[in-house]
């Protein structure tokens, strides 16, 4: 949504109410000088972070469908 700021000043609750859902851009003259965006109010150091990420959990896709990890642990020390 843009907005001329002579129209922000009036209505900035409006506004701030509306960038919860979408971006507002603030126009001066026409054209765009600032943006209002929506703020998420989960920290971003709450969210969840695995605590053990293995190599092979990183390769899970690119293994076949029918291969047994013990099998390849296995092997991978035995070599």
């Amino acid at each position: 949504m843009m907005v001329a700021l002579s129209d922000l000043k009036v209505n900035v609750g409006k506004y701030v109410d509306i960038a919860e859902t979408e971006d507002v851009v603030i126009t001066k003259h026409g054209k765009p000088a600032a943006k209002i965006i929506g703020f998420n109010k989960e920290p971003w150091f709450a969210k969840q972070i695995p605590e053990k990420i293995t190599s092979v959990e990183q390769l899970f896709g690119t293994l076949p469908s029918d291969i047994d990890l013990d099998d390849v642990k296995i092997a991978r020390l035995t070599q």
